[in-house]
């Protein structure tokens, strides 16, 4: 069982991370404790980090898939379905898959429901 991290351990990481995949994997570790904490908001500019420094295939597609549930909490569905796309394209393993399954659902409701309101108020539209 891994153990578990204090954030100001994660953070002496990412400050001692010399080469870019450190880097990355401190951007990575630092982003999934906030996630895990319920501060999606904070998690997302390190799993962004992260994936733009390098990460091993395993660990990008569950930065993908984990950024675009981060960014449909913090109320960004758009761009939550773009970074889901992009995790759909490189996962490999049947159980993110699944997870990717049910966070397109719960966006593309958001983004519907969006459109239907979007529709109804608009001015001189009678429905």
């Amino acid at each position: 069982m891994k153990k578990r991290r204090s954030l100001a351990t994660l953070l002496r990481a990412l400050e001692e991370a010399g080469a870019d995949d450190s880097r990355a994997l401190a951007h990575f570790e630092l982003a999934v404790f906030h996630d895990n904490n319920s501060r999606e908001a904070e998690a997302v500019p390190h799993y962004e980090a992260a994936i733009g420094l390098g990460l091993d295939k395993k660990r990008n597609a569950e930065a993908l898939a984990w950024l675009a549930s981060s960014l449909y909490k913090t109320g960004r569905p758009q761009d939550a379905l773009r970074r889901l796309t992009q995790a759909r394209a490189v996962a490999l393993d049947a159980k993110l898959g699944r997870f990717l399954d049910g966070l397109e659902r719960r966006i593309r409701r958001v983004l519907t429901d969006r459109l239907v309101l979007a529709v109804y108020w608009l001015p001189g539209i009678f429905l």
